[in-house]
């Protein structure tokens, strides 16, 4: 992965993480038409771009974004996992049709709500 990018006139800095991140990007990057490589680090390279426009292109497709975290996914699947056909349906695959009914009505009819009023939300 690149780990920062710096744009100097018409030149163009990349700092890898890894050294083999580099040569697959080397190798990628070495064929292509308006883009040469001036100067190779460890782990930089330093290319030179003809077009401003493909040198703008570039940083900003390059640049490192914001991944989804923990927080964001129970965000977004909470609802789903929460869903009560849901958790009946996993039941009904995990232990066999009459087996998995019987443990999701115990469950919610018994054991949740016990639990939920014992020790609260």
């Amino acid at each position: 992965m690149i780990n920062h990018i710096a744009t100097y006139g018409n030149m163009l800095s990349l700092y890898f993480d890894s050294v083999e991140e580099k040569v697959l990007f080397k190798s990628r990057v070495e064929g292509l038409k308006g883009i040469t490589i001036e100067k190779e680090g460890y782990k930089t390279l330093k290319l030179k771009v003809e077009d401003q426009t493909l040198l703008e292109s570039l940083r900003k497709n390059l640049e490192r974004r914001e991944s989804l975290t923990i927080e964001d996914l129970h965000f977004y699947l909470s609802p789903f996992i929460k869903h009560p056909a849901l958790k009946l349906a996993f039941s009904i695959f995990t232990f066999g049709f009459a087996v998995g009914l019987l443990s999701f009505s115990v469950c919610s009819i018994f054991i949740v709500p016990t639990l939920k009023t014992t020790f609260g939300r």
